[in-house]
């Protein structure tokens, strides 16, 4: 069975954008675009609120704008087939990195309802926004990962990563199993942390978020807040996985188990 829909549409560069003397708040705009309940429109604005906690600005002195995301429930083709897309659509290179500025999610709707009848909607769309923000999406146009290395070098995570799980490590590994969708894309379900943590390709039981994965945003460019006060909530055998879009090839997937050891 088909488990994800590739979308081809290109990642459009936009102009870039002009600097200025206040740093810009981290800020993201959802737009709904129907097919969603009230509900689950929630759970997208209680993760959006998760990430504006975390993020709160950029390295690069940019002029203020909005990442803005648009979501949408879709009947594709029922339960556990197609699930939906997300990623990063626009972006601009600012003096020294390369940030998104227009993404999408898309999920199916009969995928949404059981999402959210187990609980894990929520989890389940963090990881994706985090998708769109440029975790696995943007790390090659921000020069902290090269396809099919499994050794993202990021300078922040590495070091987090050091501290937190591994402090001979020079590199976070990264998944390099599961097809397109989740290698290249996530950390390794075997790397040193928790296999728990929400930004693995594989997603089940109770879901945390380490401060190597926070830190991975501060090499995306952002100004990121370390408290994890608001961590996402605990989440069980999360049902199906949800691919995601974007110009560098489909990234974004949640496996329905833990990888075979």
């Amino acid at each position: 069975m088909k488990l994800w829909k590739t979308t081809t549409c290109a990642l459009v560069l936009a102009a870039a954008s002009s600097t200025q003397a206040n740093a810009a708040i981290f800020d993201i705009d959802l737009t709904f675009n129907g097919g969603l309940s009230a509900s689950q429109q929630q759970a997208f604005s209680d993760a959006e609120a998760f990430w504006e906690s975390h993020i709160t600005g950029y390295i690069d002195n940019v002029q203020p704008f909005s990442l803005a995301i648009s979501a949408t429930g879709s009947n594709i083709d029922g339960q556990g087939g197609v699930l939906g897309s997300a990623g990063p659509r626009r972006g601009f290179q600012a003096s020294n990195f390369f940030y998104a500025t227009e993404g999408e999610m898309t999920f199916d709707s009969s995928d949404l309802s059981a999402m959210e009848n187990n609980n894990t909607l929520y989890s389940v769309i963090v990881h994706e926004m985090a998708h769109v923000i440029g975790f696995g999406s943007l790390w090659t146009y921000n020069n902290i990962y090269d396809n099919g290395t499994g050794q993202y070098t990021g300078a922040a995570a590495t070091a987090a990563y050091k501290a937190e799980f591994d402090p001979s490590a020079s590199f976070v590994p990264v998944e390099l199993d599961g097809g397109q969708g989740t290698e290249d894309a996530h950390w390794d379900e075997s790397w040193a942390g928790p296999s728990s943590d929400i930004m693995t390709g594989y997603l089940e039981g109770a879901v945390t978020i380490s401060q190597t994965t926070l830190a991975s945003f501060e090499d995306l460019g952002y100004i990121v807040s370390y408290n994890t006060s608001s961590e996402p909530p605990p989440a069980s055998n999360v049902p199906a996985p949800l691919m995601g879009f974007a110009s560098l090839g489909v990234i974004g997937l949640l496996s329905l188990r833990r990888k075979q050891k």
